[in-house]
């Protein structure tokens, strides 16, 4: 079992504990892990035991620079760990009342969804990136392809291996996804074959054995987020586009809104489409994938266009 390193303070044998057991019952943690090796280093630097509740808000109002929804993440682990610490006798003062989570529309960012003429200005210009015989630019719309026609998100793309593609049978297999979820995708033909391109391109020195990183950085290494993020805030820069620059996030975004207006368009029941999407998504549930449907120009315009169709008759009554 993997053994949280970096634990110093007095709560540390009560914490590793915590996340042992998170881990026993199936959760990766690494994202809740990061939260509690800074609480412990600020417990060994600053706080003698026992924990006091005015010691634990102080920690808290430490955090006010957070967005609301990262400081409620703060709050969750805190109080879930805190409370496993004191019921086995750890010196933890009774904690204060949990804060309030924060409204649903703070919690909720507005996507910006790319029309596809957008993106494919953003492709284009990602093309150009330089420097212009490095792998970068080849790399760079790779990703951003496979983002707008799978919806993955971009931890899952970036943790593939070149083993997980199956380009004999068009699938590509999620091993990293979200809670754990393993999923298999299939994939259309256009980007399984750029996909094979990436894999064979001349300039990719490295190795292309089942267990090698598929997206790589210009040392050959397994490309990170945030490298990638940085690069496509220079391809967005240099697209010149009009509007705020959409997070990668709203890739994802984009991709089901596409598909649901693909249906709206085709006169298919959307409702009972949404589980394929959702599963293709890698989603827990239906409604993690309604929230992602938000009222854009795309959907609205499907359905205006949809309820006209279903009226056309009433149009051509006279009274």
């Amino acid at each position: 079992m993997r053994q949280s390193k970096g634990l110093r303070s007095w709560l540390a044998p009560c914490l590793r504990a915590f996340m042992a057991l998170k881990r026993a019952v199936g959760c990766d943690y690494r994202s809740q892990e990061k939260i509690l090796l800074e609480f412990d280093r600020h417990v060994h630097e600053h706080v003698k035991a026992p924990l006091s509740s005015a010691a634990l808000m102080d920690y808290l109002k430490a955090k006010s620079h957070l967005m609301p929804r990262s400081r409620d993440n703060v709050v969750a682990v805190l109080w879930q760990a805190l409370a496993h610490a004191k019921r086995h006798g750890a010196p933890v003062m009774d904690l204060p009342p949990r804060p309030p989570k924060p409204a649903i529309h703070v919690c909720r960012r507005q996507p910006r969804i790319l029309t596809e003429a957008e993106f494919g200005v953003l492709l284009s210009t990602a093309a150009r990136l330089t420097p212009a015989d490095s792998y970068r630019p080849i790399t760079t719309t790779t990703i951003l392809g496979l983002l707008w026609t799978t919806g993955l998100r971009i931890g899952e793309a970036l943790a593939l291996d070149v083993g997980d593609l199956d380009i004999h049978d068009r699938l590509l297999t999620v091993r990293a996804g979200k809670f754990g979820k393993t999923r298999v995708l299939p994939l259309r033909d256009s980007t399984a074959a750029a996909l094979d391109r990436y894999v064979h391109h001349p300039l990719r020195q490295e190795r292309t054995s089942c267990s090698a990183p598929l997206f790589i950085s210009q040392r050959g290494k397994r490309l990170c987020v945030v490298s990638f993020h940085g690069t496509y805030k220079k391809a967005w820069a240099m697209a010149a586009l009009p509007g705020p620059r959409p997070h990668i996030h709203d890739l994802r975004h984009a991709f089901a809104v596409r598909r649901v207006a693909h249906w709206y368009a085709a006169g298919w029941d959307a409702n009972a489409q949404l589980p394929a999407l959702s599963t293709y998504l890698g989603h827990v549930s239906v409604e993690n994938t309604r929230l992602y449907l938000v009222a854009n120009g795309a959907l609205l315009e499907a359905a205006s266009a949809r309820f006209a169709r279903g009226t056309a008759a009433l149009d051509e009554v006279r009274p």
